[in-house]
């Protein structure tokens, strides 16, 4: 049986944040992050931003909550760069900005993918 248009769309929605969260946590080597706080923040929020997503890609209805979690990381993937200390790294600023502006997007995609399902009502023997 072909997968839903729903299911499609959260499924891709969720396949590209987990590739944004595996690139956060490897942005600090590339873009040569200099401090603790910077790198231990997009190691640990990407790695948040992959696992919610990749829970989300296993267990589509059971995790729609899931979306709420990943918009406020990318909200605040925007605005670490300021908060943590490195906005003066322009290729990580511009970076954090695009990862965040992504991930915020793809979980409202996703979260409005999931509310335009219809829901099915239970079959009752009998009726």
């Amino acid at each position: 049986m072909l997968a839903s248009s729903r299911s499609f769309k959260e499924r891709t929605a969720s396949t590209i944040t987990v590739l944004l969260g595996i690139w956060l946590i490897a942005s600090p080597w590339v873009f040569d992050y200099s401090g603790k706080y910077p790198v231990l923040n997009s190691v640990f929020v990407g790695a948040l931003i992959a696992m919610l997503a990749a829970i989300r890609l296993v267990s589509l209805r059971e995790s729609a909550g899931v979306n709420a979690i990943s918009l406020l990381l990318g909200f605040w993937t925007i605005v670490s760069p300021w908060a943590t200390g490195y906005v003066a790294n322009k290729a990580a600023l511009a970076n954090n900005l695009m990862v965040g502006v992504l991930v915020t997007a793809l979980a409202i995609w996703s979260a409005r993918a999931a509310a335009t399902e219809p829901k099915h009502r239970p079959r009752v023997p009998g009726r």
